[in-house]
C-alpha cells in the first residue's frame, strides 16, 4: 500500500510537471498577444512570419521545457535505460510499424472530426495546416524536421522515461505515449502522435539513445510537412508517395503481429504494471489536472 502511494505521487507530479508545461505555453502565447496590441499591431504583423513562428515556437519549447524541468527534477533518475547500439532488426520493424501507426492515427483523427464537423454543421479545418499555410519550405523544415524532433524527443522521452522507467517499461512507454499526444493539443495529432509514441518509447527503452527516436521522429516529420507539400504539385509523385506510405502501412501491419513474441519489456524494480495500474498512472490531482487542461486545448483548438 505505501508503495502504491509513493508511485502515485511521482505520477502526480510528473502529471503537474506537463500540466506546468502546457500552462507556460498558454501563458506566453497570451503574453505575445498583448504585446502585439499593446505596442504597435502593424510593427509586429510587418515582422517575417516564418521568423515569428520560429521564435514562439523555441520560446514555447524553452518556457514550457524549464517549468516541467523544475517541477520534476527531484524525482531520481535510478534506471535509465542502458546506452547500446540498436539492432538493424528492431530499427526496421519500428520504422514500418511506426508509419502504420502514424496512418492510422491520422485516418482515426480525420474520422473523428469529419464527425465533429457534421455535427457543428462547419467545415472541417486542420490548425496544423492552418499554421503551415504560406510558410516557406526553409521555416517548415526548421520548425518541424528539425527543432520539434530534437525538442520533444528530449521532453517526452529522456525527461520522462528516465524519471519512471522503475516502474516498468510498459507503464514509463504508455505514459509518455499519452502524455506526447495531449500536448499536440488537438485531435487532428492525438491518435497519431500517441501511436508513433508508443513506438518511440519502446525504442529508447531498449536502446537508451535518444538519437535513435529523433532520426525517427525527423523522418516522420519530414513525411508529413516538408514531403506532403512537395508533391502536392505533381500527380506522378502524390501517386508514387501514396503507395509508398501504404505499402509501408501494410508492412507495419504484418510485422507487428509477427515480431510481437520478440519484444522485450523490463518489467522494473518497483513494477506496478497489471491490475489496478490504471489509477496509479492517472487518476491522481496532477494527472487529472493535466488531462482537464488539455481537454480546454483541444476545446479551444476546434473553435478557435
Amino acid at each position: 500500500m505505501e508503495e502504491t502511494r509513493a508511485a502515485r505521487k511521482v505520477f502526480g507530479r510528473i502529471g503537474l510537471g506537463y500540466t506546468g508545461f502546457l500552462s507556460a505555453s498558454i501563458v506566453l502565447q497570451i503574453v505575445l498577444r498583448i504585446m502585439i496590441y499593446v505596442v504597435s499591431q502593424e510593427r509586429f504583423m510587418n515582422l517575417p512570419r516564418g521568423w515569428y513562428l520560429f521564435t514562439v515556437s523555441l520560446a514555447n519549447y524553452a518556457a514550457g521545457g524549464l517549468v516541467l524541468f523544475l517541477i520534476i527534477k527531484n524525482i531520481p533518475v535510478t534506471h535509465k535505460p542502458v546506452s547500446q547500439r540498436a539492432e538493424k532488426k528492431l530499427l526496421i520493424c519500428s520504422f514500418f510499424i511506426c508509419i502504420s501507426a502514424l496512418i492510422a492515427g491520422n485516418l482515426l483523427g480525420q474520422l473523428l472530426m469529419s464527425l465533429i464537423s457534421a455535427l457543428e454543421g462547419k467545415p472541417m479545418i486542420n490548425p496544423v495546416a492552418e499554421v503551415l499555410k504560406g510558410l516557406s519550405t526553409g521555416t517548415i523544415f526548421a520548425i518541424m524536421v528539425v527543432m520539434a524532433p530534437v525538442c520533444e524527443e528530449f521532453l517526452f522521452r529522456r525527461l520522462l522515461i528516465d524519471r519512471i522507467r522503475r516502474y516498468g517499461d510498459k507503464a514509463a512507454i504508455l505514459v509518455s505515449a499519452v502524455i506526447f499526444g495531449l500536448c499536440h493539443g488537438n485531435f487532428y495529432q492525438f491518435f497519431y502522435a500517441f501511436g508513433i509514441g508508443l513506438v518511440f518509447g519502446y525504442i529508447y527503452t531498449r536502446t537508451g539513445r535518444i538519437r535513435y527516436t529523433i532520426l525517427f521522429h525527423i523522418i516522420i516529420n519530414f513525411l508529413g510537412s516538408v514531403a506532403a507539400i512537395y508533391i502536392q504539385n505533381s500527380t506522378a509523385l502524390a501517386i508514387v508517395y501514396a503507395l509508398l506510405l501504404y505499402g509501408s502501412m501494410i508492412a507495419g501491419i504484418v510485422l507487428f503481429f509477427v515480431t510481437r513474441k520478440d519484444w522485450i519489456f523490463w518489467q522494473g524494480d518497483e513494477a506496478i504494471w497489471g491490475r489496478g495500474a490504471g489509477k496509479i498512472l492517472f487518476l491522481n490531482v496532477g494527472m487529472v489536472l493535466f488531462f482537464v487542461l488539455s481537454a480546454i486545448s483541444f476545446v479551444v483548438a476546434e473553435f478557435s
